[in-house]
């Protein structure tokens, strides 16, 4: 029996693509999504052909795009933030960040809604929104689009000195996680390795024998691996895009071949 094919929406900010993004449109193509990227630009150089692109304008329109950028000076991750919340609200479906990687259909999770997750050790599991699914129109889709247009009212009136760029994503969905209904998805689902492990495990040039020892006693001696390993359960990886700036990673370069970056480009981009 054939999968439903399901739309995944993404946006995108740039004249083109890297194989990190290349990784995630083949890899949700592969599971039968159609990827749709919303963007500013007409044309997206390495853009596969099965990508349905679509004008970010029919969102939010330039000159808004323009000052959350240039008056606001908010980040790129900021701003597709604001972009998600709406395009859910318009159409509804699954977003998902241009570096998550699938392994499965999304459609095995039979939910209307939800939240992926992380594991944040002092913490646990937090809502996050680097991968969710929403009904058009929903109480939830409504209650992040309006906090988010309050949140952004209180940076224009310089109320956050200190700008963190997860004002507007996962520290906003995990306010909406306590105060409205909706199912949070497990970590492992999406975040199974924890983004302080990318430079030691998703993206890495030379083993790094003492992580891995350290790694094996953990689970040898029943200590916590959450964040350390890929499970039954994993239906996408998470590469953690942020990470490889602060770590100098290149998107474009090969890795060793134990990595799980070079595992999933086998995987999906071996014909490219």
């Amino acid at each position: 029996m054939e999968k439903t094919i399901t739309d995944i929406h993404y946006f995108w900010h740039g004249k083109s693509i890297t194989k990190m993004e290349l990784l995630t449109f083949y890899s949700a193509w592969q599971n039968q999504h159609q990827p749709v990227l919303w963007t500013y630009e007409e044309k997206i150089e390495n853009l596969p052909e099965f990508v349905k692109l679509k004008s970010a304008a029919e969102i939010v329109d330039k000159e808004a795009f323009e000052y959350y950028l240039r008056e606001l000076k908010l980040p790129i991750a900021s701003i597709s933030d604001i972009i998600r919340y709406e395009i859910l609200l318009k159409f509804g479906g699954i977003y998902s960040d241009t570096d998550i990687v699938l392994l499965k259909n999304l459609n095995e999770i039979k939910r209307p809604e939800y939240f992926c997750s992380t594991y944040e050790y002092n913490y646990g599991e937090l809502a996050s929104n680097c991968l969710m699914k929403l009904e058009k129109s929903s109480k939830i889709a409504q209650y992040l689009s309006h906090e988010c247009a309050i949140r952004i009212n209180e940076i224009k009136n310089n109320q956050h000195e200190n700008f963190d760029y997860c004002y507007l994503g996962p520290f906003l969905v995990q306010k909406c996680a306590k105060e409205m209904e909706i199912a949070v998805l497990p970590f492992d689902y999406i975040n199974p390795i924890s983004w302080r492990w990318t430079h030691k495990m998703i993206a890495y040039k030379k083993l790094d024998y003492n992580f891995l020892i350290k790694s094996f006693l953990r689970k040898l001696l029943g200590k916590n691996v959450s964040g350390y390993q890929i499970t039954k359960n994993t239906l996408a990886i998470h590469l953690s895009n942020e990470t490889w700036k602060q770590n100098s990673l290149n998107k474009n370069e090969n890795y060793h071949s134990f990595s799980i970056y070079e595992k999933l480009k086998k995987r999906y981009l071996k014909d490219e």
